[in-house]
């Protein structure tokens, strides 16, 4: 008999230990929870913010290239200082002007002449752009891209 009172004691002591064991790791799970929970950008890594671009569908005129980025502000003119300068009699020498505001992109026509189209309608006040939208300027159409 008093071997079976060796194995209770032991069986008493392992038990004891796994509970404390369980708690402990129950704590550890709980904690690396909250830690992830509170901290999500070290989880996941943050996407990274495209470049959006402004590409030429179709043109009468020759522009420089076929794909433009717009970083912070990307003028739309005739005049020699914008960013897109387009040699076009329906093009106004400041004609248009694409601004990022907080990762969004708004499009103003500045009053010109001949106007311009967002999506085939006049564009009479500032736009916010989605990605798709298609841009007319005088003979030259973009697409704005995201």
């Amino acid at each position: 008999m008093p071997d079976l009172a060796f194995f209770m004691n032991l069986l008493s002591v392992i038990l004891q230990y796994g509970l404390i064991f369980c708690i402990y790791y129950f704590i550890y799970l709980l904690l690396k929870l909250i830690y992830h929970d509170l901290h999500p950008a070290l989880e996941k890594k943050q996407p990274e913010l495209k470049t959006a671009n402004l590409v030429v569908v179709e043109s009468n005129s020759s522009l420089r290239q076929d794909k433009f980025a717009v970083h912070t502000e990307l003028s739309i003119g005739r005049g020699k200082e914008n960013d897109i300068v387009i040699d076009d009699t329906y093009i106004s020498h400041h004609h248009a002007i694409i601004n990022r505001m907080n990762n969004l992109y708004v499009i103003e026509d500045l009053n010109s002449v001949n106007h311009t189209y967002l999506n085939d309608q006049i564009l009479t006040k500032k736009a916010y752009l989605q990605s798709g939208d298609i841009i007319k300027i005088g003979l030259v159409t973009f697409k704005f891209e995201r």
